[in-house]
């Protein structure tokens, strides 16, 4: 799981996972491009991306996001909890 908070508009250059992404927007808007399509994600609005599916995106300054990243677990620093 990661809660993103972004302070300011920025792209993510196109990239794919071997796991699957699932998004969902909490505040803002969230620009999200597959296969030349645009898809806007608003607040409330959640999208699933399957894994190897190439994506990119652009966040609007503001924005706050979850994603669940299946088949991954974050990694942990030695000694926390």
């Amino acid at each position: 799981m990661a809660f993103w908070t972004c302070r300011e508009t920025a792209p993510s250059t196109e990239h794919s996972h071997t796991y699957d992404e699932y998004m969902l927007v909490v505040q803002g808007c969230y620009m999200l491009f597959i296969d030349g399509e645009r898809i806007p994600l608003k607040a409330g609005e959640e999208f699933l991306i399957p894994r190897g599916v190439r994506h990119s995106g652009e966040v609007v300054a503001g924005t706050r996001t979850i994603h669940a990243f299946g088949g991954h677990r974050a990694d942990r620093v030695h000694g926390s909890h």
